[in-house]
């Protein structure tokens, strides 16, 4: 039984109801809190990592800001798309992001939401109420048919760390470490390579953003061509054109717009 929220939620319901078998946040910063509060006592921040969500810009279809970086959205009538950082993980990334690039307090200014979980914010491009927001790439790529994703600039651009671990709250704690294995197996990995989390990534500073863009680089080129095979049903989907990206490209092909 699964359970989708953000994670800062979690540590919440962890720590009222002392229930739970594995817990999966979408960064460490989240784990290492509940670590610190007792709930999980066999954490290895080298080995219990299952991959990365890098962030990329996400734009409704066509554009119509011409957003080409960060710094576009400190540009005065950018309807902008922050995440609450005490609720959703990418909210802290989005200060990290903005404040680098020296433009945080011009974007605040520009917000016209403050969304509790990342998919209100992919909703919120799709349906045009912002004109530019920063999300994982794994959220980006399930509105292929009606935004436009764009590269965050290598020097701002974030590789997020997604540990996963037991709780020793585990009411069938075999079967949880079963699973914990699975998901860092090889196997599990490509299932997670398959929806653009990324597994082999750049190398990153202390903060977590790229020092190189030479991996994820390909990766964005990959979800740019799968959207336009998405919408333009005679290009090829293989593996030599969109990458691993090829089962959740002709998923999208058969949706409705």
């Amino acid at each position: 039984d699964y359970c989708f929220k953000g994670s800062g939620y979690f540590l919440s319901d962890i720590e009222a109801s002392h229930t739970g078998d594995v817990y999966l946040p979408g960064e460490e910063y989240y784990l290492l809190q509940a670590v610190e509060r007792g709930h999980i006592t066999d954490y290895d921040p080298q080995r219990d990592i299952i991959g990365y969500f890098m962030t990329v810009i996400i734009v409704p279809r066509g554009n119509p800001k011409r957003i080409t970086g960060v710094r576009d959205f400190a540009a005065p009538g950018v309807k902008v798309g922050l995440g609450d950082p005490r609720a959703c993980a990418v909210g802290r990334w989005h200060e990290k992001i903005f404040a680098k690039a020296g433009v945080w307090d011009e974007v605040q200014k520009n917000a016209v939401m403050n969304a509790k979980c990342i998919p209100e914010l992919g909703n919120a491009c799709q349906l045009g109420a912002v004109d530019a927001t920063i999300v994982w790439a794994p959220l980006a790529i399930l509105y292929m048919n009606d935004v436009d994703i764009l590269p965050v600039e290598t020097e701002y651009r974030g590789l997020v760390k997604l540990p996963v671990a037991v709780l020793r709250y585990a009411a069938a704690p075999a079967m949880a470490r079963d699973l914990k294995a699975f998901l860092l197996s090889d196997e599990g990995k490509a299932v997670f390579r398959s929806h653009a989390y990324t597994v082999d990534p750049d190398p990153v500073d202390a903060e977590g953003f790229c020092l190189s863009g030479e991996k994820t680089n390909r990766e964005i080129q990959w979800m740019q061509a799968g959207i336009r095979a998405c919408r333009d049903k005679t290009l090829p989907v293989h593996e030599q054109t969109v990458g691993p990206l090829v089962e959740e490209v002709l998923r999208q092909r058969l949706r409705r717009r």
